[in-house]
């Protein structure tokens, strides 16, 4: 049986100080890959132009003042903003979902922060923000450290095999198959990931989620945020410590705890819940 995916979106994207409107109609077959503009409608529901640009420009328009106004005076080296909405059919199964993303660096010379969210959540720039504004001298060899959630979400997909996880189920996967909640192995996972329709779709483990032990310390200094993309198990990061904010190098090779605060959703690799974690 040939499958054909097809995939019909709308998005708006302001990209350092531009604001442009995409519309993709696309459809890829995964026998012998390709992909190409859609030679099928795609049937979607309620998708009227002018109804749906009017909810999304505002959301990212506002959002962008928001995000610019409370990160001055630092440097924005980059700042992306979309919000879309994106219509799916595979194997007979069609299915909708909306998404909102944002990616943002920030410069205090010589260190740069990188944030990523999968949320219009404000507030976390804002800290990270005013942190940054105020970082001192580095700090070497910390024996024990805080991970913030932002900040272990992208660390788990380097963690597959070391630390117990599950995949968390909802939703369907690249193939229209339903995500199942079950336990990361070694064995090859058993859902799909497709980052777009020209893209071949990957065997993956979808939302990645740590499965709670141990106990936090909420006196040790607190990794708030990435100044480097993560590098296997090492991470440079943003720390605040009282009132002492530094950068680190740290080595997240034995993880001693996990919070059970309910976890939130970030857009790492095939995605991964990050919760509050102690080194």
């Amino acid at each position: 049986m040939i499958e054909t995916y097809r995939k019909w979106g709308r998005v708006v994207r302001y990209e350092n100080g531009v604001t442009i409107r995409v519309e993709e109609a696309g459809e890829a077959r995964d026998d012998v890959f390709s992909a190409r503009p859609a030679q099928t409608r795609v049937s979607v529901p309620h998708t009227s132009e002018d109804s749906i640009l009017s909810k999304l420009v505002p959301k990212v328009d506002a959002y962008v003042a928001q995000t610019l106004l409370s990160v001055r005076p630092l440097v924005v080296e980059r700042l992306i903003v979309s919000s879309g909405i994106a219509h799916h059919e595979a194997n007979g199964v069609s299915w909708t979902e909306e998404s909102q993303r944002v990616h943002l660096s920030l410069i205090k010379p010589p260190l740069r922060v990188l944030i990523d969210l999968a949320s219009f959540d404000i507030a976390i720039i804002e800290t990270i923000a005013a942190a940054l504004a105020r970082v001192g001298k580095e700090r070497e060899a910390l024996s024990r450290i805080r991970l913030a959630p932002n900040v272990s979400a992208a660390l788990l997909p380097s963690l597959i095999g070391e630390l117990a996880m599950e995949q968390a189920g909802g939703g369907l996967d690249g193939k229209g198959q339903p995500i199942a909640t079950r336990a990361v192995t070694s064995d090859p996972p058993p859902n799909w990931y497709r980052p777009g329709y020209a893209v071949r779709p990957v065997r993956a483990w979808l939302n990645l989620r740590a499965l709670p032990f141990g106990s936090i310390d909420a006196s040790a200094p607190l990794a708030l945020a990435l100044l480097a993309p993560v590098d296997g198990t090492t991470l440079r990061v943003l720390c605040i410590d009282g009132d002492d904010v530094f950068p680190a190098t740290v080595d997240a090779t034995r993880i001693a705890a996990v919070s059970r605060d309910k976890p939130t959703w970030y857009p790492y690799a095939a995605g991964s819940f990050g919760a509050e974690m102690m080194l």
